[in-house]
């Protein structure tokens, strides 16, 4: 059985070199009868006209002697008397496969021709010695010569099979080396190790193979890393507010807190740290849906200038209490998108305004159209994001200062859900930020999304 693609390459190719010498031996030989057949034919009856002019010439020749000469030179000589069934010269009638017919038929003045190929071929030529007819038939005695033009085609072919497959052998190994290669780095992979690379030079389609085999086992260790990162992040989210829920909940259980205020302080405390645990779930679930195509988008017409103006309005408990002042800049603007889901950004965005904007500061929201897209920009002027770690804010749960991140109640997945709906409308989302100044969230969406 051909267990390997080695194996399977070197019997494939052996077989359809083996049957194309076959075929190639057969045709070139068959061809080379053809070629030598009619330039025989035409010096066969030269040569028969020489020995014809010559034996009537010297009719006193001894006919034996005569025609035993003559047939040393490479042919078969049959000569046939009119009215004679018996050769005056040549041992038989049946090797030459002459009928009777053709042999009068020579006899009477014409030329005979025979279709075989040498070394069979048959000429006959007629001639006249004194009142008598006769018939000179003349056949190639050379079959060594096709005997061994055969063998060297043998030995010519057999050596091209013998070296082309050594050669063949040698370079198969060279190609094959990058697949047993990547057999091996993927039983590496199936059992978690993702730090395999394989070495590649190569120009064609496997080096191209080897790239992408090579990207794909660099994209799933920075995936499993991810996946490390983010089975650490969730836990720790969930860990910290339920260790609190437990400590807060036990000192109540226990009756450690006498007084009415502080055990009321606690109880907000539970109340606060359980709505971060529900907020987290809502989030995880949102993410997972995105990334799922569970929750598609539904995209229908509707007004972007209203939804802005609702959702401040919706979220003015939160800047009103830290005594902001948001101003819209918006014209009347219709778009097409999913109503719901793009809510969801405006939100996640001005609630990370408000969050990071000072006391007393200002945040601006501006929407400027053109003919086929939307860029909405929210500014605030909060203390800025360093610029070596603007490219990480939209990683799940990064927190660019997590003391306050924990503070404000975030949890590091707002901006990445906003990214994902974007991208799911065929648009982008691009931050510009500036330490001690403020930022800017540019939302860039096509007025169609569908």
């Amino acid at each position: 059985m051909m267990k390997t693609l080695y194996v399977q390459i070197v019997l494939t190719f052996l077989g359809a070199i083996l049957v194309s010498l076959i075929i190639t031996f057969l045709i070139s030989g068959r061809i080379h009868m053809y070629q030598v057949g009619d330039r025989l034919e035409t010096r066969m009856e030269e040569v028969g006209k020489d020995i014809i002019e010559l034996y009537k010439e010297t009719p006193e020749m001894d006919e034996t002697l005569y025609f035993d000469s003559m047939s040393s030179v490479s042919f078969d000589l049959l000569l046939m008397k009119e009215q004679s069934d018996i050769p005056l010269y040549g041992k038989s009638l049946d090797p030459w496969g002459l009928q009777d017919d053709e042999l009068q038929k020579v006899i009477a003045g014409g030329v005979y021709r025979g279709h075989d190929l040498p070394p069979r071929k048959v000429v006959g030529l007629p001639f006249q010695k004194g009142e008598e007819s006769y018939a000179l038939f003349l056949r190639p005695n050379f079959k060594f010569f096709f005997q061994d033009f055969e063998k060297l085609m043998l030995i010519l072919f057999s050596t091209i099979l013998v070296i082309g497959s050594v050669i063949f052998l040698i370079s198969t190994r060279w190609i094959i080396s990058p697949i047993k290669e990547m057999t091996q780095s993927t039983k590496e992979l199936a059992q978690g190790n993702f730090n395999v690379f394989i070495k590649n030079k190569r120009k064609d389609e496997l080096g191209n193979l080897t790239k992408s085999f090579n990207q794909m086992t660099r994209g799933l260790g920075e995936l499993d890393e991810m996946r490390h990162q983010f089975v650490t992040n969730v836990s720790h989210e969930i860990q910290t507010p339920l260790t609190s829920i437990q400590g807060f909940a036990k000192a109540l259980k226990d009756g450690v807190v006498k007084d009415a205020r502080q055990q009321k302080e606690y109880l907000s405390i539970i109340e606060q740290e359980s709505k971060r645990l529900s907020d987290l779930s809502q989030n995880l679930l949102k993410l997972a849906r995105l990334d799922t195509d569970q929750d598609p988008i539904q995209p229908v017409p509707y007004q972007l200038d209203e939804q802005l103006r609702r959702v401040i309005t919706f979220l003015e408990p939160q800047w009103t209490a830290k005594e902001n002042d948001i101003q819209l800049d918006v014209k009347p603007l219709e778009i097409e998108g999913d109503k719901d889901q793009l809510e969801q950004v405006w939100i996640n965005l001005l609630t990370n305004a408000i969050r990071y904007n000072p006391f007393g500061g200002v945040i601006k929201v501006t929407a400027k159209a053109s003919i086929d897209h939307v860029v909405i920009a929210i500014r605030d002027q909060g203390e800025g994001i360093p610029e070596e770690e603007q490219h990480r804010i939209f990683d799940r749960f990064y927190k660019v200062d997590p003391s306050r991140s924990k503070e404000n109640g975030g949890n590091g997945l707002g901006l990445s859900i906003a990214q994902k709906i974007t991208q799911l409308h065929g648009g982008k989302i691009e931050v510009e930020s500036d330490v001690g100044v403020g930022t800017t969230f540019y939302v860039t969406l096509p007025l169609n999304a569908r």
